[in-house]
């Protein structure tokens, strides 16, 4: 991957090959004695490198805030081998505030540069104390109207704990946009830009035990560009297979929100859609991004496309490119170690039909492997079961019996993706989102890459757990209730109708609510035998889960309008539902309430 070092270094390197020589690193602190408050650099010098990959900063320190973690100041010189001069120099500085009095030491840096790797020394740094000191940003300095941007407040060199926070008024250029709040020695408020121009913001007042202090004033320039949209789409996949589920993602950064959500990408025959996972959106100094996901299944091999993202955000059309995929057999890039396996344990291996049986899959690296992400999965296929998406739950899938009797239950597949503890994701990048991200920049432009959300050096494992054999039991006839129709967990059930007195040709809405353990998409419909008064509608159904898609555990709601017809008092029975409780083994049945509604003829008034 080409970096913004790579990109300076090689657009002077015409000038002259550098002298060949292995690259060094070093570093030190400018100055290296500071108060409270004040600013100090750290400067990190490349030397003898032609391009410089990528750096990992250490743990944010708690005696000093880095101002600039992802975008160092950077300056780059080029040898000349012919004129005698030094070899390629490039430096980054990094800004700090200190915040603690005291004497520290700060870690080294990680610098990779021409494919090796290399550690800064540790460097100490004197902090002493000062006055308080009240250090006000806005983040971006620069953004368009409609963009968001955040002032933020710290307060240094006071004993306290907790100040009061006094913010000028300077909604006449922006709105707020997640309020301002103070919370120990920080202040922050999120802001939108509404109108253009170039605004000075008056310095922040702090009130500490009586005395005040102020923030300098911060400049905030707010153009009359239409937000900057920029769309991404790739694939969370390494290596994709016939009956594997994989996932693709999209990205819109630069908006807030989509005039109308996205529809899901075309993909011929070659996938199945499985699930639309919920939109997420996370914000930062550079601005909104919405993330989707798309679950697909493969069902054929070869070469194929997924079809372009379609979006209109700010009253403006969008298009994505296309992906190219390929769908082959399960292949790593290397033979799993012998300590890295797949285990799939269900929570029972007794179960009656009906009853759900979840199988939990684990595959922990080892502390020293790195950070383990799962790609493609395919779970075991029978006619003995059926099985369900978990959602959210990405090492669990559920198996639902559908006959009685034992049953194989073969091997599930994974791709296993572990990028190496010191692998870094990348400083700089001339990747056009992640500059959005960061800084708010970049024109309406799309891009795709399956290695976007990947940074770093992974490497990919094909993992498949042991089979397991499950005994089915059938479900008992004794006490078999005549409301029964196959649902094995617990069910309750509510209603409620928005009124008992109506005329004719007024509608009544009637809400059943089932609350599920088991099987929520298996769930049988209510029977209700409404009375011959009302003309009935097909019932409008929700269903909601309480973590984003467990199909084991949810609320259906069923709401029924009813319109009246004819004149005359009619009941509407009890809404009943019986199910078999497994942990139990008895049925159990649930049961509303009935309703009574009087109809009186067209303008005779129904109150």
């Amino acid at each position: 991957m080409r970096t913004w070092a790579t990109l300076l270094l090689s657009a002077a390197a015409p000038f002259a090959e550098a002298r060949a020589q292995e690259p060094t690193v070093e570093a030190y602190l400018d100055p290296p004695e500071v108060a409270v408050g004040e600013r100090f650099r750290l400067v990190v010098e490349v030397n003898g490198a032609r391009t410089v990959e990528s750096v990992v900063l250490p743990e944010f320190f708690e005696f000093a805030q880095c101002i600039n973690p992802y975008d160092p100041f950077v300056g780059v010189k080029v040898g000349d081998a012919e004129a005698g001069a030094e070899a390629n120099k490039v430096t980054l500085s990094y800004v700090f505030f200190a915040t603690q009095a005291g004497f520290f030491e700060m870690r080294p840096f990680r610098i990779t540069a021409d494919g090796r790797t290399m550690e800064t020394e540790a460097l100490a740094l004197l902090v002493g104390t000062s006055e308080v000191a009240v250090e006000a940003r806005v983040e971006p300095t620069e953004v368009g109207v409609g963009d968001d941007f955040e002032l933020s407040v710290d307060v240094y060199g006071s004993k306290s704990e907790f100040f009061e926070f006094v913010a000028p008024d300077f909604f006449d250029f922006a709105e707020s946009n997640g309020g301002c709040h103070g919370m120990g020695r920080r202040f922050r408020c999120g802001m939108r830009a509404r109108t253009p121009g170039e605004f000075v913001i008056p310095p922040i007042q702090v009130i500490d035990q009586g005395n005040t202090f102020e923030s300098e004033p911060v400049t905030l320039v707010i153009t009359d560009e239409p937000p900057r949209v920029e769309l991404w789409t790739g694939l969370m996949s390494g290596s994709i297979w016939v009956g594997g589920e994989f996932t693709f993602r999209f990205e819109v950064a630069g908006t807030h929100e989509l005039d109308e959500e996205p529809e899901a990408p075309e993909t011929g025959s070659f996938a199945e859609l499985v699930r639309v996972g919920h939109p997420v959106l996370t914000g930062g100094s550079g601005g909104d991004v919405i993330s989707y996901d798309y679950r697909f299944r493969a069902l054929r091999q070869g070469r194929f496309e997924i079809g372009p993202m379609r979006i209109v955000a700010d009253g403006r059309a969008f298009e994505s490119d296309p992906v190219g995929v390929v769908v082959g057999v399960p292949t790593g890039d290397a033979d799993a170690p012998d300590d890295l396996r797949l285990a799939g344990v269900p929570d029972r291996t007794r179960a009656y039909v009906g009853q759900p049986v979840v199988v939990t899959f684990s595959s922990a690296p080892s502390e020293d492997r790195g950070l383990l992400l799962w790609g493609t999965k395919s779970w075991p296929s029978s006619e003995d079961f059926d099985v369900l998406d978990r959602g959210h739950l990405p090492g669990r899938m559920a198996l639902l019996p559908k006959r009685p009797g034992r049953s194989e239950v073969g091997a599930a597949t994974v791709e296993a993706r572990i990028r190496k503890p010191w692998s870094p994701f990348p400083l700089w990048d001339d990747d056009p989102l992640a500059q959005a991200r960061r800084r708010g920049i970049g024109e309406a432009t799309t891009h795709s890459s399956p290695a976007h959300w990947l940074d770093g050096e992974f490497t990919s494992h094909v993992l498949s757990s042991d089979p397991f054999t499950l005994e089915v039991l059938p479900l008992p006839d004794e006490g078999r209730p005549a409301a029964f129709r196959g649902h094995v967990g617990t069910l309750e059930v509510a209603s409620r109708l928005n009124g008992t007195r109506v005329e004719v040709g007024e509608s009544l809405a009637l809400e059943v609510t089932v609350f599920v353990e088991g099987h929520v998409e298996g769930l049988a419909d209510p029977e209700i035998d409404f009375p011959r008064g009302f003309e009935v509608a097909e019932p409008e159904m929700d269903t909601q889960f309480p973590n984003r898609g467990d199909l084991l555990r949810g609320t259906r709601t069923y709401t029924y309008r009813l319109a009246a017809a004819t004149p005359g008092t009619y009941v509407i029975p009890a809404v009943e539902m019986s199910y078999f409780d497994a942990e139990s083994e008895s049925y159990g049945t649930t049961r509303t309430h009935p309703f009574t509604i009087t109809v009186v003829p067209a303008g005779s008034g129904a109150r």
